[in-house]
């Protein structure tokens, strides 16, 4: 009995709908990969391309080379300098591009210390932006009209707990076309470092005869202009008696010294500390070192009156360990040299009367008194 072979119609059958359900889930993969290009988009990008590791976001929105719009992205009230532990810093990020023409803006940031890792918090009372793991990123790309030009403002940096930090700001923006996808769109980039003060390793006095020598070292140096060194007879009271011009920027260890000639002639604790003076202007001081000093052998102890007229005479109290002949030399204001005398001393305490010199004018004329290594000065005003 003749059977008929349903095979041929079966696959006949079977094929349309076969091609039809491929058909169908083809269009659905591609609407899905559609979907998730514009939603990469618009909401919350992806992490980890903001620069801070070589990577940024056109290796996905790849149609134009990275900063090649006429555009830019910038940030502005983040520090530069000096940073306030715990604070919280408000700060806006600002898309530009070259041509009127985009709709969708988007962007990242992080911030990234001097051993890659983040550091400090992002938080955000931006509707559009929100911390995005350890980043800063929109979570609802911004769209506009046409235009060339977008901020994302109320932005918030909290700064770290602990001081002196070394802080690089990794940021992108994106100039979007609104299209839907990745394609067509401007991805900028851009960095803002907070520089490092000068970072003090160490900081000594030495005596050395009757002079002090001062000696510090630096770790590391951002934008340091110079330090000034400044000194006490009391701890409390400073002032200063030098300036160091500072290497300025390096990583490496940095050595420094001081030599203060005319620490003191009396026997007494000298206090020194340092102003570490950045080139923005900003100063931070370091530890205060103390030296005791031994008597000089030779003191001038007092002169006086200190305001008196040529012809006259001025009294000095002067004390020696041993018999000695001193010097007095007298300079006016220009540097000419008046006049010089020399006066014999007995060991232990001596007054002696010292003739002002009748050529001086009227104004300042400046007594050194010396003898060896000995010598100080005194300043006298003539009326």
């Amino acid at each position: 009995m003749y059977k008929p072979n349903y095979f041929p119609l079966r696959t006949l059958s079977t094929k349309p709908r076969f091609m039809k359900k491929l058909f169908t889930l083809s269009f659905i993969a591609l609407g899905m990969i559609a979907l998730q290009s514009s939603v990469n988009f618009s909401s919350v990008p992806p992490t980890g391309y903001t620069g801070a590791s070589g990577d940024y976001c056109n290796s996905c929105h790849g149609s134009f080379a990275l900063n090649s719009g006429g555009g830019g992205v910038s940030i502005s009230g983040l520090p530069t300098s000096n940073y306030v532990p715990n604070q919280q810093y408000t700060f806006s990020l600002t898309i530009n591009h070259g041509t009127a023409d985009r709709r969708r803006w988007g962007f990242s940031i992080a911030a990234i210390n001097g051993s890659g890792n983040s550091v400090g918090s992002f938080s955000s009372t931006n509707a559009n932006a929100a911390p995005n793991s350890t980043e800063l990123s929109h979570n609802n790309a911004v769209s506009t009209g046409d235009a060339n030009t977008y901020t994302y403002n109320n932005l918030r940096w909290t700064a770290p707990g602990t001081a002196n930090q070394a802080v690089t700001f990794y940021y992108v923006g994106n100039a979007g076309n609104a299209a839907g996808g990745s394609g067509g769109d401007y991805i900028y980039s851009g960095t803002s470092a907070i520089a490092l003060p000068i970072t003090l390793a160490s900081f000594d006095a030495i005596v050395k005869g009757e002079t002090v020598g001062l000696r510090w070292k630096t770790s590391s140096e951002i934008n340091g202009d110079h330090f000034l060194i400044e000194k006490s007879d009391n701890g409390q009271h400073f002032y200063s008696i030098g300036k160091v011009i500072a290497n300025g920027n390096t990583t490496t260890t940095s050595s420094y010294s001081f030599t203060d000639a005319k620490p003191s002639f009396f026997e007494r604790d000298i206090f020194y500390r340092l102003q570490l003076v950045d080139k923005d202007g900003s100063r931070k001081l370091s530890n205060t070192v103390k030296v005791r000093l031994a008597a000089s052998e030779t003191q001038l102890i007092k002169v006086y009156p200190t305001i008196t007229t040529r012809n006259s005479t001025v009294a000095a109290d002067i004390k020696t360990e041993k018999n000695r002949t001193i010097d007095i030399q007298f300079i006016d204001n220009t540097g000419k040299l008046l006049a010089t005398q020399k006066h014999a001393l007995m060991s232990g305490s001596n007054t002696i009367r010292v003739a002002m010199p009748n050529n001086a004018a009227t104004g300042v004329v400046f007594a050194t008194f010396s003898s060896g290594n000995w010598k100080q000065t005194i300043r006298l005003a003539i009326l």
